[in-house]
């Protein structure tokens, strides 16, 4: 028995062991799912914020119609209530898919609308294949609802008189997958993206109003107004400001760019412009003082503001090198040579059109949703947005 017991002790502690290798290894394997979790967690929290929103707002809906039956039942006798609580009306199922429409459509605009310390542009291209895909799922069910309720009444049958086939979900399916997968990878950049986020949050903008003197004659008006166009042009090019986005992967970083434009607008015989980009003191200066001279005669002022209009912005000459820097002040010369011919013909058509020049305190502008009449400047886009130096960051 002695004998026995010596055999089967070291079987027990050899089990022992095993078991707490793993005990061991479960716990190691749930720490690495717990780490993993986090990380998705946090690179994913942008579109979960998104995913719950409009979860939310669609439930919230639906528990509209739930209520606004059940008060209806409550104002019938009881066989009557009844009866209309298990009869689901033929308009439900279509309020729930447009519910479901809308929550999805908050959702989504809820990544617009998050901070930039979230970094919701990120997952923006994925949050906008999710509710292209939504859409394409509601619209095959739709053709589904629509199908089956013509053939039940083209049999002399009720509309609801029979659920629609399972087959039409597995069509939703099939097409709304693919349509995410695609939209995934058509979605514009993460610099273009990021440019609308903030067009709909808003941003900081300096107004410039300049007031002109009144013109009876409409052709007269619209002469003077395309002049003026043409005069402040390159103040709204400097004044728009440029998006940056980088892209890191095995192959390297990838740095995409896109642009934030500046705005105009006519009102009253004045033009009203808000600049995207927050110009230096310095050349803002120079801008307002050639305008202002210019509104006054001064016909060395107009000289002045072609200066202006080739100076690069303070904050993108910064961001040359000085190899680059002395390529742009060449290019700075020929610009004020060529632009010195064009700016004595506008200043001809302007002359004693503009009675005053201001530069009102700083607001925050939103120009999406609503434009309001706010026209942007005509930029640039691609390739060719790298070559505007002129443009502040």
């Amino acid at each position: 028995m002695l004998k026995n017991a010596a055999r089967a002790h070291p079987c027990r502690a050899k089990c022992y062991q095993k078991q707490s290798g793993n005990a061991a290894l479960l716990g190691l394997g749930w720490c690495v799912m717990a780490v993993l979790a986090l990380v998705m967690l946090w690179l994913l929290a942008p579109l979960l914020i998104g995913i719950v929103v409009g979860l939310g707002v669609t439930v919230l809906l639906c528990q509209g119609i739930r209520i606004g039956r059940a008060l209806q039942a409550k104002s019938l006798a009881s066989a009557e209530a009844a009866e209309e609580a298990a009869r689901m009306p033929r308009w439900v199922p279509f309020a729930a898919m447009l519910f479901t429409l809308i929550g999805g459509a908050t959702g989504w605009l809820t990544l617009l609308w998050l901070p930039e310390g979230l970094h919701p542009q990120q997952v923006l291209p994925l949050g906008t294949a999710l509710f292209c895909a939504l859409v394409v799922f509601v619209l095959v069910w739709l053709v589904g609802q629509l199908s089956t309720g013509w053939g039940l009444l083209r049999q002399g049958e009720a509309w609801n008189a029979a659920p629609m086939s399972s087959d039409w979900w597995v069509w939703a399916l099939l097409w709304a997958l693919p349509t995410g997968v695609v939209v995934g990878l058509a979605a514009p950049n993460q610099a273009r993206q990021k440019a609308w986020g903030e067009q709909w949050r808003g941003y900081y903008s300096v107004p410039i109003r300049i007031a002109l003197v009144p013109v009876g004659n409409s052709a007269s008006r619209q002469q003077r107004d395309a002049a003026l166009l043409q005069l402040v042009g390159p103040l709204l090019e400097q004044g728009s400001r440029r998006v940056e986005a980088r892209l890191r992967t095995r192959n390297g970083t990838t740095v995409m760019t896109a642009a934030i434009p500046a705005r105009y607008r006519w009102a009253d015989d004045a033009l009203e412009i808000r600049l995207a980009g927050e110009l230096e003191s310095q050349a803002l200066a120079l801008h307002m003082q050639a305008m202002q001279g210019a509104a006054h005669g001064d016909a060395r002022a107009w000289m002045l503001l072609g200066l202006a209009q080739c100076q690069p912005a303070p904050s993108a000459l910064a961001a040359l090198s000085m190899e680059h820097r002395r390529a742009q002040w060449k290019r700075t010369q020929a610009c004020a040579r060529e632009r010195s011919a064009e700016i004595q013909r506008l200043a001809a058509a302007l002359q004693g059109q503009i009675s005053a020049v201001q530069v009102l305190p700083g607001v925050h502008f939103r120009p999406w949703p609503l434009r309001q009449g706010w026209r942007a400047v005509d930029l640039p886009s691609g390739e060719a947005l790298e070559a505007v130096p002129l443009m502040a960051r």
